[in-house]
């Protein structure tokens, strides 16, 4: 767990260690009588529950008029998490209304809570919460956005701030793109402005006729990880290119699809450069000394290089370089100490051409897709789940990547959680694909979750009055 008080950490620098470290669990934020536990998986926020019945979904719905009384005190009456899914149960409106309305009430939440002034938060490592419970925003950056340029208080804006002396620089690997974020023009203009390190103090005295708007920017480029702090001792993971993902192709062709274990150790060792030593060993980030020396000791063992075959050699080179580092950097507790605060200040470097990397790393997530089709179709289904996993990386808002991960992974009994969630970010970015809603409904049926499965095929009927896979469906379930 970790506790901080806001009057130290503010929310906004909370909420920036979240979504950089793409953490998974859930953040519990308390200043009475205000108690809110926020939910996220992988750096996105899922859901928020409250202690105060004004904030409950059931109060915003009838509130809007969505609601009448009994649905209304059905809705009240189920636990918090499972408020979501019980308002898709009860299919009141199509799955696009459902969608937009809970995504209001979880910015209405959300966003007040970059203003406290006081109060404790305590983060925990855990499992996601299920997807079917979750609440799908379009764009976390965006809602973030919306929080931080609600703040008025000048002492939470100069908290969030940070240390004026830090020197700041563009981001070249940030899970963000600037050019997706909906700045506004004179917002776009500051942010377009650092093209070099330079120290926040000496960044916001360029825009001395709008310092709130300069102060607001600079925390939301912080937040998101488009703005880091400049650490030169540290070198740049270098960005992925086209001949990387032909190196990858034919790998993966030399390896073939019936060792899995091959190719796992290989996806590993294309993920090192985005992840830190805690997510390698996957352990939380307050993992006791005994915990990371038994995950280093597992982790050493699963990866002997002589347990796999020659053509895996580089990849498996590389992965034990990164557990001898983790080693070196955790066991030893001074080390361990550097190596965390190194991680909370997300150390970047300047330079490069970021628009052409955008460009080249979305030609990459098409052309993933595409091979990934062709993988699929052979029922090589885990060589295109590793291509595909590399295109929504690159591509978070490409909706039919997102599709057809979820259904390359629903062939596997164990990851149909992961394929759920596919789906469901599918929908999120294209609430109207009946492809995705039928999907989703045949992996709701296949769990034994009819009522939900019912919901996703009577929206594909609102959409498509005649679409004959849903009619038949429906007629399938009825007859049961």
């Amino acid at each position: 767990m970790n506790l901080e008080r806001i009057e130290v950490t503010p929310f906004a620098a909370i909420v920036g260690e979240i979504l950089q470290g793409r953490r998974t669990g859930s953040l519990t934020i308390v200043h009475a009588p205000l108690r809110k536990t926020l939910y996220w998986s992988q750096g996105e926020l899922a859901l928020i529950t409250s202690a105060a019945p004004e904030d409950s979904l059931a109060d915003f719905l009838s509130r809007r008029g969505i609601l009448p009384g009994d649905r209304a005190l059905t809705l009240a009456s189920v636990d918090p998490t499972e408020a979501a899914a019980t308002f898709h149960e009860l299919g009141i409106v199509d799955m696009s209304t459902r969608q937009t309305l809970l995504r209001e009430w979880m910015t209405q939440q959300f966003v007040p809570l970059f203003s406290l002034d006081e109060g404790t938060s305590a983060f925990n490592d855990d499992h996601a919460i299920e997807p079917e419970k979750r609440v799908f925003l379009q764009s976390t950056p965006a809602v973030v956005l919306d929080g931080i340029r609600a703040i008025t208080n000048g002492l939470v804006l100069r908290r969030s701030l940070g240390d004026l002396k830090r020197e700041i620089a563009p981001e070249r690997d940030a899970q963000s793109v600037l050019d997706t974020i909906p700045l506004t023009d004179a917002e776009r203009q500051i942010a377009d402005a650092l093209v070099q390190p330079q120290s926040i103090e000496t960044f916001l005295k360029q825009f001395t006729n709008d310092s709130v708007t300069a102060a607001r920017v600079v925390i939301a480029m912080m937040t998101l990880g488009l703005f880091g702090v400049v650490d030169h001792s540290l070198r740049p993971a270098p960005a992925a290119d086209a001949s990387d993902m032909q190196r990858d192709l034919e790998l993966l062709a030399a390896i073939g699809s019936t060792d899995q274990r091959s190719l796992r150790a290989v996806a590993l060792s294309r993920q090192l450069p985005s992840i830190d030593h805690y997510q390698l060993l996957e352990v939380p980030r307050a993992a006791t000394r005994g915990q990371i020396a038994s995950s280093l000791e597992e982790k050493r063992r699963q990866y002997a290089e002589a347990t796999f075959p020659p053509v895996v050699k580089e990849a498996l080179a590389a992965i034990n370089r990164r557990l001898d580092e983790a080693a070196a950097a955790l066991e030893h507790p001074v080390r361990r100490q550097a190596y965390d605060k190194l991680l909370e200040q997300r150390p970047v470097h300047g330079g490069g051409d970021d628009l052409d990397r955008r460009q080249a790393q979305r030609s990459i997530a098409n052309q993933n897709f595409q091979r990934a089709r062709e993988l699929s179709a052979t029922g090589d289904y885990y060589g295109a789940i590793v291509l595909l996993k590399q295109a929504v990386t690159f591509a978070p808002d490409h909706a039919e990547a997102w599709h057809l991960l979820g259904a390359c992974q629903e062939r596997n009994p164990k990851w149909r959680r992961n394929a759920a969630e596919s789906f469901q970010r599918a929908l999120s970015l294209d609430p109207n694909s009946v492809e995705a809603l039928i999907s989703l409904g045949d992996l709701y049926r296949t769990e034994g979750l009819t009522s939900r499965a019912q919901g996703c095929y009577e929206d594909v009927l609102k959409i498509s009055a005649e679409h004959a896979q849903a009619k038949s469906r429906l007629a399938a379930i009825k007859k049961q």
